[in-house]
């Protein structure tokens, strides 16, 4: 009887996708049934461009894999499951927590480190810990929580609501003063051309032409009181 083996990730369209091809390519196929799938994966998707690309440089082609979302059929016929990372194996170990006794992390399976196989356990621990009082907690605040998301949402749409009744109306308004504004703009132009500008903070060559324009507009005032 073969001994079957499931590899997972999160999409399956990357690393367990490679870790069954490199198996398949590597192991005799007389004594194994690979498989891979994701936690979160979509089923039908294609592996991903850079999967193909690097799988290709080993002369593996990986092109006709179909991505597959992790299923109860597929753990309980697993004889071994290896996670990539210990986030998917204690997505699997919560999803299904039947199959303890065969799902590892890859590397956790291949080396077989007795402090390793300590910190993982301690990891689940903390990680069962977490579901638990995540399940608890929403199931006492839970319906709070949803309510406030909704009205959160709603409180959204209403503000985006009022903010484009303020625009229509700004626009309104800026219509109905247009021409006030463009006479306003006219006559503020003169006063500033009746200015002497002020060359504080400015480059010596400010203060030049300030010096320059003072000096005009002096002699013209000569003029006009001699």
């Amino acid at each position: 009887m073969k001994l079957k083996i499931l590899f997972v990730c999160t999409g399956n369209t990357c690393r367990s996708s490679m870790a069954e091809y490199i198996f398949k390519d590597l192991a005799e196929s007389d004594k194994y049934e690979v498989m891979s799938a994701g936690v979160s994966a979509v089923n039908g998707k294609d592996p991903a461009p850079q999967a193909k690309q690097i799988m290709s440089e080993k002369g593996i082609d990986i092109s006709n894999h179909q991505t597959q979302k992790l299923t109860e059929d597929l753990v309980t016929e697993a004889d071994l499951i290896l996670t990539m990372t210990h986030q998917h194996k204690s997505s699997v170990l919560s999803m299904f927590n039947e199959s303890e006794d065969k799902v590892f992390t890859l590397k956790e399976f291949v080396e077989d480190i007795e402090e390793l196989t300590e910190i993982t356990d301690e990891i689940d621990k903390i990680y069962k810990r977490i579901s638990n009082r995540r399940e608890k907690f929403l199931d006492e605040k839970g319906s709070k929580i949803e309510r406030l998301r909704k009205r959160h949402q709603e409180l959204i749409q209403e503000i985006g609501e009022v903010e484009d009744e303020l625009n229509r109306l700004e626009g309104e308004l800026s219509k109905e003063v247009a021409d006030d504004k463009d006479r306003l703009d006219i006559l503020q132009n003169k006063v500033q051309n009746l200015d002497i500008s002020d060359p504080f903070g400015q480059p010596v060559s400010v203060y030049r032409q300030c010096a320059e324009e003072l000096e005009e507009y002096i002699k013209l005032l000569l003029k006009k009181i001699e």
